[in-house]
């Protein structure tokens, strides 16, 4: 089973759950929220051949000093981009705009790079993140996965006709909505994910994540036959690859 989505560098131990991991055959696309943060974590990660680095500007982190050029640049050198979207909720009206303009500026990038596997967050925001997807021909040029979609129906099924990802946790199955959309997601086009740890700098372990994966494996052969399990690691190690 592979992480398509997970924080390791929050985790104060992440070399340790890489190692356990690398052990163990299980691939992790692990996910940053700042440049910083990125420059950092390929550092940490490099001897981890079962890791990718996701290059992230996550909306919560973005404010109006987002450096378009630095993240090209970076960009030009990572196939792994993530966590980048947005977040348009009440919580986070206050750099609605700067969360539009840096979201925008990078998904054209990486659009226009392309050969990128792409991480998205949309909370509030499933519209405005496909509408920059199909704006940009990101849809075209790269691979565009929803990390836990909470969308409405209607623009989960536009999200599944144009050929988008769906990486599926245990907090979105614990949720009716959740399964209902895990049911109407062609298992060629779902992930694994489990968006660990809960909390940034904590210490955890890939006992834990494993058993996150396995949980979600379990709910989703529930809901879709044990064969969608094969058809989904094979997805992750082709996109990890």
């Amino acid at each position: 089973m592979h992480d398509m989505h997970c924080h390791l560098a929050f985790m104060s131990n992440g070399e340790d759950v890489a190692a356990e991991a690398q052990a163990e055959n299980t691939l992790l696309f692990a996910n940053t929220v700042t440049m910083d943060e990125y420059e950092t974590a390929r550092k940490r990660f490099e001897a981890y051949d079962n890791v990718r680095v996701g290059l992230g500007t996550h909306p919560w982190w973005v404010d109006d000093s987002f450096d378009a050029a630095r993240f090209e640049k970076l960009a030009n050198r990572e196939r792994f981009i993530g966590e980048i979207g947005l977040d348009l909720g009440r919580r986070h009206e206050e750099n609605r705009q700067a969360q539009l303009d840096a979201f925008n500026t990078a998904i054209g990038i990486c659009a226009h790079q392309g050969n990128k596997v792409v991480s998205l967050h949309a909370v509030h925001a499933s519209a405005e993140v496909l509408g920059a997807l199909e704006r940009t021909d990101a849809l075209q040029t790269c691979m565009c996965i929803f990390h836990w979609f909470t969308g409405p129906s209607d623009l989960l099924k536009r999200a599944i006709l144009a050929g988008c990802r769906f990486s599926v946790g245990p907090r979105m199955l614990a949720t009716g909505k959740g399964r209902e959309y895990v049911k109407a997601i062609p298992a060629q086009q779902l992930l694994l994910e489990t968006d660990a740890p809960p909390q940034q700098g904590q210490r955890y372990s890939y006992a834990e994540l494993r058993a996150e994966l396995e949980g979600a494996a379990d709910t989703i052969a529930a809901i879709k036959g044990e064969s969608a399990l094969e058809i989904i690691e094979q997805n992750a190690r082709t996109l990890l690859a």
